[in-house]
């Protein structure tokens, strides 16, 4: 089951929430606060080649600690 990321418009909270693709446009509510004006965010993704050639996608990959981006921003995190 796909994890969702969001953000409370009340609070500001960012949250995540498991649910079936089937139900992506439901609304999600705000464990912090208890508000359903909530925003769906889009989550990072990264992608790798493996050594048979084929690019695969890692879902949810954690950004670069110096500049927030990945695989795209400072010299640390930028494809080679």
């Amino acid at each position: 089951m796909p994890t969702y990321q969001y953000r409370c418009n009340e609070c500001k909270e960012s949250f995540q929430v498991r649910k079936p693709m089937s139900e992506i446009d439901t609304t999600a509510t705000c464990p912090e606060c208890g508000s359903s004006q909530t925003n769906r965010l889009i989550s990072n993704v990264s992608f790798f080649s493996s050594s048979d050639g084929v690019r695969r996608a890692i879902a949810g990959a954690s950004s670069c600690a110096g500049c927030g981006a990945v695989g795209t921003g400072c010299a640390s995190c930028r494809p080679r």
